[in-house]
């Protein structure tokens, strides 16, 4: 009986870890998965989007390419770089290039809240079909790495 229930822990606890739930907005064009279930919140802008949990805060917001900076249209990782300087990010290192996003990059830093030190990520997105960028953050305030870089990998352009 003890084993039975074990194996019954382990499986519950298994399947939530491989759960995604997708977060998907066709006015932004844009999705990204996380394990996390996180809710909408209201932003000061109608051009920013955001979903948060205790665990973690994702804002997205998108402008017209043509209002973006010169920096950030001829170089996206710079780009990024730009941003992140822009949040006062500290520590700021290169990430890299999106899976399933062209001329999108991404950078790590991190932030202080209350004295803990937790991730902050800046992805910076051209999307010339739409003349949209996108200046999105990620901020991990009690999330693993590699659950940070799953919702990373997950953002797509949605057609």
């Amino acid at each position: 009986m003890k084993k039975t229930v074990i194996v019954l822990l382990l499986l519950f606890t298994g399947l939530k870890s491989f759960s995604q739930n997708i977060y998907s907005t066709n006015e932004f064009k844009i999705s990204f998965e996380s394990s996390e279930i996180l809710e909408k919140y209201p932003t000061e802008s109608k051009n920013v989007l955001g979903f948060e949990n205790d665990n973690i805060a994702i804002d997205i917001e998108i402008i017209p390419i043509e209002q973006e900076s010169k920096k950030f249209k001829k170089n996206i990782k710079r780009g990024a770089k730009e941003i992140a300087k822009d949040f006062g990010l500290r520590g700021v290192k290169n990430g890299g290039y999106l899976k399933n996003i062209n001329h999108g990059y991404f950078v790590k830093g991190y932030g202080i809240d209350n004295g803990k030190k937790y991730s902050i990520f800046i992805i910076a997105i051209l999307n010339y079909d739409l003349g949209l960028a996108y200046e999105i953050s990620i901020d991990c305030y009690n999330l693993s790495q590699s659950e940070s870089m799953n919702i990373i990998d997950s953002f797509r352009i949605i057609k």
